[in-house]
């Protein structure tokens, strides 16, 4: 041990500081890190149910606001790359029986391609067309989450089925 000037010891602890301050700076970037992660975790989340959002609101604006591309493309064989786009209304919300019919009856075989024409690849949805009260269901076509899934969208829509007012319920879920 080394002694001063005047005798008395000096203690050379810069070791035990060093190592103290070591831990105290970890400790420190650990906190910060976690924090960091948790944060940047949470920015993902709200950006892709930012990003299904998105895309269940213009799905439904297709299905709701356009008769489709073909206009006439129930009468085709298939949905397949010659439709390009769809839509179940003669005018604005006025809902096409035709449409909704040729919906069903592709929802065994074509699910996938009328996801992918109403740009909900990436997700799952359902849709079901009832009375206005709800108690009469009238046309139900895709998959629904049955409620038991955080991360679904549910919303309606009003429309008119051969003069009489439907409600139009769409959930998307997954991702």
């Amino acid at each position: 041990m080394r002694k001063d000037a005047r005798g008395n010891r000096c203690g050379q602890l810069w070791t035990m500081d060093f190592i103290l301050g070591s831990v105290v700076l970890l400790f420190v970037l650990m906190n910060f890190i976690i924090l960091w992660d948790n944060i940047a975790l949470r920015g993902n989340l709200a950006g892709a149910h930012m990003r299904m959002e998105t895309s269940a609101y213009f799905a439904s604006e297709s299905l709701m606001a356009t008769p489709g591309e073909p206009e006439s493309w129930e009468m085709l064989p298939h949905i397949d790359d010659n439709v390009s786009a769809l839509g179940l209304v003669n005018g604005r919300n006025e809902l096409n029986r035709m449409k909704l019919e040729k919906m069903v009856a592709e929802n065994a075989t074509g699910y996938d391609a009328i996801k992918a024409r109403l740009g909900l690849s990436r997700y799952q949805f359902g849709m079901l067309v009832s009375d206005i009260s709800g108690n009469e269901e009238y046309y139900e076509f895709g998959r629904f989450s049955g409620g038991s899934l955080n991360n679904s969208l549910e919303f309606d829509r009003f429309g008119i089925l051969d003069d009489e007012p439907v409600i139009v319920h769409m959930e998307v879920w997954g991702g």
